[in-house]
């Protein structure tokens, strides 16, 4: 490993300069405060005492901005700011410095971490999370007292910094990983004791740990964290890779592969565009319907349920069949088809529809198996595919919208006038079309032109001067279907209004 351009020594030397000149910025501070002030007095008020706007502040701020939480304007702001900086640079220094010393006794770190702001890495830390995690190879999965040797190599791995934790990694055999994982999802209880705890770890807090591993470790080492954890969702159980298509939309799936997208997380961060977001061709209009509906009425709120962090993984905001909420950790890749499109979720230039999406198919607990979709007895399609892309298709109305807002859907009465009251409530709401073939031989109004099909679930994104419903398509900009009265009562049904948070 090599450190071209970085001389620590160097940089310790002008840390030490810049410590030593934000000792001198608080008086300084006074001392133009105690100018400025004495000139507005001598003035008295005749014309300003200065037009700067960093030195207006100062003016009758005899006491350095102390009471109003600190240093707020220049100079006297250089005291933290400076002060921070210089602290942040040894940090640098001795985190450097201690990578090399780990590349030199033979572990492999992954570039982006060699200049991260933590504690230089401790070897101590990452051997003895080596040693207790190949001691529990002696202990089955099921064992009664697995439970604690869990919880230690938990806390071990929990307390390693980023670089501590790429080294372990680097250093760990993959079997050691893959045992973990067997002992900690093996979660029924022994029966040995009336009272015994249940063997492995707790779903939920299972899945923080494994997200924690996704956040802090270098992309060098994601492939090895997948391989032994249940971090990244199988998209080989969906109708797109199984048929080559969606069958709703029909549109062709080739070369279904995992790449990384090129556009950001939001075109214009802090908010999200809710009208170009799509499904893609994976069956889940049902959870993409209420996505894209919670994302119209609370743009802010779905923007704040993602999140890049610094090794390029997405947290995601998503609660669980409790209601109990989690920060599921994803690495950027996202199923493409051959040409390098994506074949889930997307937006108009922006990503994020994609990883809720994809956080959604690692977290969502309801598929119990069963094929809607005439494949009954077949077990590539009438089977349970928990964690995987699959286990998001083809489900009930009111199953996805916990998971969007952390709170369950309301069935709304009242027909027409019972959901336009709900939605000029500023709920978002979700209607749904029978599954009802003989729907599709009626004559369907001309201007839904195929995007009115059956087994589907719209949202609801307004409704014109003429009283008439638009209906949001979760395929996409361009297929909206517009309802009147008399057409919604005849052509959906189930309408549920969401509840945004708790």
């Amino acid at each position: 490993m090599g450190f071209a351009g970085f001389d620590t020594e160097k940089i310790g030397t002008l840390a030490g300069g810049l410590e030593k000149a934000s000792q001198g910025a608080g008086p300084l501070h006074r001392q133009v405060a105690m100018v400025l002030t004495r000139a507005n007095g001598l003035l008295k008020g005749s014309k300003p005492v200065t037009t700067s706007a960093l030195l207006q502040p100062l003016v009758g701020d005899l006491m350095g901005g102390l009471f109003f939480g600190g240093y707020h304007c220049m100079p006297g702001t250089l005291t933290g700011e400076l002060d921070d900086t210089q602290a942040s640079m040894k940090r640098r220094c001795a985190q450097l410095g201690g990578v090399q010393k780990l590349v030199d006794d033979g572990y492999d770190v992954d570039p982006s971490l060699y200049f991260d702001d933590e504690k230089p890495p401790d070897q101590k830390k990452i051997n003895t999370a080596l040693t207790d995690l190949a001691e529990l190879n002696g202990k089955n999965a099921g064992d009664t007292d697995s439970r604690s040797d869990l919880e230690r190599i938990k806390g071990d791995l929990d307390g390693l910094t980023p670089t501590e934790l790429d080294a372990f990694l680097d250093k760990v055999p993959a079997g050691d990983l893959a045992h973990f994982n067997d002992v900690a999802t093996h979660t029924g209880n022994s029966g040995i004791w009336p009272f015994q705890h249940s063997n492995g770890l707790p779903s939920g807090e299972y899945r923080d740990f494994t997200s924690s591993l996704l956040k802090k470790a270098g992309p060098t080492h994601w492939p090895k964290i997948e391989a032994a954890f249940p971090v990244q969702p199988g998209f080989d159980t969906t109708d797109a890779w199984l048929e080559g298509q969606n069958s709703q939309q029909e549109q062709g799936v080739h070369g279904m592969h995992y790449g990384t997208p090129k556009d950001p997380l939001f075109k214009n961060p802090g908010t999200v565009d809710a009208s170009g977001a799509h499904q893609g061709q994976i069956g889940d209009c049902w959870y993409m319907a209420s996505l894209e509906a919670t994302a119209q009425a609370d743009p802010k709120f779905i923007a704040e349920g993602v999140k890049q962090n610094p090794n390029g993984t997405v947290d995601v905001r998503i609660w669980d069949k409790d209601g109990k909420l989690h920060w599921v950790t994803v690495t950027p890749d996202i199923p493409m088809d051959s040409d390098n499109n994506p074949v889930s979720a997307y937006g108009a230039d922006e990503s994020w529809p994609a990883y809720y999406e994809k956080a959604f198919a690692l977290m969502y607990a309801g598929d119990t198996g069963g094929a809607p979709d005439d494949h009954q007895g077949d077990p590539l399609y009438d089977r349970a595919e928990r964690g995987d892309y699959g286990a998001t298709e083809w489900d009930f109305t009111d199953k996805a919208p916990p998971y969007v807002t952390g709170s369950k859907s309301k069935s709304i009465g009242g027909g027409f006038d019972g959901v336009k009251e709900a939605y000029q409530s500023h709920h978002p709401v979700i209607v749904a079309s029978p599954s009802d073939d003989e729907l599709k031989k009626k004559n369907l109004d001309p201007s839904w032109d195929g995007n009115y099909v059956t087994r589907h679930v719209y949202y609801v994104k307004g409704f014109d001067t003429q009283g008439n419903m638009l209906l949001g398509n979760p395929w996409g900009p361009g297929n909206d279907v517009t309802v009147t009265p008399e057409q919604y009562k005849e052509y959906f049904e189930t309408p549920q209004q969401l509840q945004v948070g708790k």
